[in-house]
């Protein structure tokens, strides 16, 4: 498959069970290029990470896929991809609403503390070697009310405006296009300084909880495997596995 610029291809669906699925059965298939965009108006069963559901309702919110070449990465570097990812994501956001968005650990998209975004990136490995990942993006648009859900917020919730969601998709590939740039030029350290710029709670004492025990760290790094790094009151440093440990209010 030749490489293709994000966006160029665009296949819109009404429902579907998920975005990554669908996906993931046109590559089986070998049905879709790469750059290509597979949006949908609801998701039956959106993913998100540590194997929960992305709750949206149908036609408000951008719900994407994308399918890309990541070929050129590999096990050391994987997780710049999702570093270069939150950090396309956060700009966009920012240029619309004019407020800082910050990134939560480890691609979460914040504003004002509550969640806007969120990333499900599936990795594809063929002989050990890794080959292509689906990327799933949704970005909370046009809902205003999320029941059952705390702390999560969307663009109108922010500016009170009506989104056309073709249009924000447009933003996003910019800004995204713009990161993957950066990215298949191996320019990690810049992207590592601008995750780590916008990271939330990096360099601040927080509470944390592990097999529901609670104790205090300082965010000090995500380091190149994905894993936070956390100083602890008695000066230790220790690295901790997304699904490990919880963040607490």
């Amino acid at each position: 498959m030749k490489s293709q610029s994000l966006g160029n291809q665009i296949i819109k669906l009404s429902s579907v069970k998920s975005t990554n699925n669908y996906t993931a059965k046109l590559v089986k298939e070998t049905k879709i290029s790469f750059g290509t965009v597979i949006m949908a108006d609801f998701q039956t069963h959106g993913k998100g990470q540590r194997s929960s559901f992305w709750k949206s309702d149908k036609g408000l919110n951008l719900l994407i896929s994308i399918y890309f070449d990541s070929s050129f990465l590999n096990s050391e570097n994987i997780f710049f991809l999702s570093k270069a990812i939150a950090l396309a994501i956060r700009e966009c956001v920012e240029k619309i609403t004019g407020i800082k968005a910050s990134i939560k650990w480890p691609n979460d998209i914040l504003i004002n503390g509550s969640k806007i975004a969120g990333v499900l990136i599936e990795n594809q490995w063929k002989n050990e070697k890794l080959s292509t990942s689906i990327i799933g993006i949704g970005l909370n648009v046009n809902q205003v009310v999320f029941s059952g859900l705390e702390n999560v917020i969307s663009l109108k919730n922010i500016t009170s405006k009506v989104y056309n969601l073709n249009s924000i998709l447009k933003s996003l590939c910019s800004s995204l296009d713009s990161q993957f740039t950066r990215l298949r030029n191996f320019d990690f350290f810049e992207i590592d300084r601008q995750y780590h710029s916008f990271l939330f709670n990096y360099n601040q004492w927080s509470n944390y909880e592990k097999n529901k025990i609670n104790f205090k760290g300082k965010l000090i790094k995500v380091d190149s495997f994905g894993k936070m790094v956390l100083e602890l009151e008695n000066g230790d440093k220790k690295s901790f596995e997304i699904k490990e440990i919880n963040l607490l209010k």
